[in-house]
C-alpha cells in the first residue's frame, strides 16, 4: 500500500468541511436527540437505551464515514484523476486499498466522539465492553467501506453524494440505528433483518447485551463485505481495459 498516498487522501478527507457536518456532527446529534427521548427505556435485554442508542449511533456514524469514500471516488473518477494515477506506477489494487483503508481511518475518530458524548452522558459499561464495543463497530463497518466504493466506481460526481444520502435514510431508519426496534412495530424487526446496518449494530451491542448470535452477524456483514468486493474488483478490471 502506498502509505503516502493514504496520508494525504486522510488530510483531504480531514479538511473536507461535509465529512465534519455528515459523518460527524449527524450522528452525534442523533444520538443527543433519540438519547435524551429513549435515555430511560430498558429494552428486553435489560439495557438502557441510552446505550444501545450510543452504540447505534456509533455504528451510523462509522458506516457514514465509510460510505464517504465513495462521492471522493466518483469526483476522481469525473475529473479524470484515476486517469491519471493509471499513467503512474501505482497499480489499481493499491488504489482500492487506499481507499478502504482511508474510509477505515475515517469510521473510527467517528465511534470516539460518539462514545465520548455518550460517557459524558452517563452511559455505563466496563473497560472491556467500551473497548470491544468500539473495535466490534470500527471493524464492522468495513463492508460499507467496500460498498462506499462501489457506489463511487459505478456513479458520478454529482450524484453519488445524493445517492449516498439517499441509501443512509433506509440503513438507519429500517436497519433498526435509529429507534430500538423492542418499541417499533413487529413487522420492522423482519424488516430489519435484510439490512446490514441491523448486523452492524448486533454486532456492536453484543458485548453489552450478551444476546449472542455473533457468528451469524459476523457471517451476513462478510457476505456484504465479499460480494461488493467481487463486483468492484470487476468493475475496476473492466476500466482498466477501457484505458489500455
Amino acid at each position: 500500500m502506498n502509505l503516502v498516498y493514504l496520508r494525504l487522501e486522510i488530510l483531504r478527507i480531514v479538511r473536507s468541511p461535509q465529512f465534519a457536518l455528515f459523518t460527524i456532527a449527524v450522528p452525534l446529534g442523533m444520538f443527543l436527540l433519540f438519547g435524551g427521548l429513549f435515555g430511560d427505556y430498558v429494552g428486553p435485554d435489560g439495557v438502557r437505551a441510552s446505550t444501545t442508542t450510543m452504540v447505534n449511533m456509533g455504528a451510523y456514524g462509522a458506516l457514514s464515514g465509510a460510505l464517504f469514500t465513495g462521492t471522493r471516488v466518483a469526483t476522481e473518477r469525473t475529473d479524470g484523476w484515476q486517469r491519471q494515477l493509471r499513467l503512474t506506477p501505482m497499480r489499481a489494487p493499491n488504489y482500492v486499498l487506499v481507499k478502504i483503508a482511508s474510509a477505515m481511518a475515517m469510521a473510527l475518530p467517528v465511534v470516539l466522539v460518539i462514545f465520548v458524548a455518550g460517557w459524558l452522558r452517563g452511559v455505563d459499561m466496563t473497560g472491556s465492553q467500551w473497548a470491544l464495543t468500539a473495535v466490534s463497530l470500527w471493524l464492522g463497518a468495513l463492508p460499507f467501506a467496500v460498498l462506499g466504493l462501489l457506489l463511487g466506481l459505478f456513479g458520478k460526481g454529482d450524484t453519488v453524494g445524493a445517492m449516498t444520502g439517499a441509501l443512509m435514510l433506509p440503513l438507519g431508519v429500517f436497519g433498526g440505528l435509529w429507534m430500538p426496534l423492542s418499541i417499533m412495530p413487529g413487522w420492522m424487526t423482519t424488516v430489519a433483518h435484510f439490512f446490514p446496518t441491523y448486523w452492524l449494530g448486533r454486532v456492536g451491542t453484543n458485548p453489552v447485551t450478551h444476546t449472542g448470535g455473533m457468528g451469524l452477524a459476523v457471517g451476513v456483514l462478510a457476505a456484504w463485505l465479499v460480494v461488493p468486493a467481487l463486483v468492484v474488483i470487476r468493475r475496476f478490471r473492466l476500466d482498466t481495459a477501457k484505458v489500455s
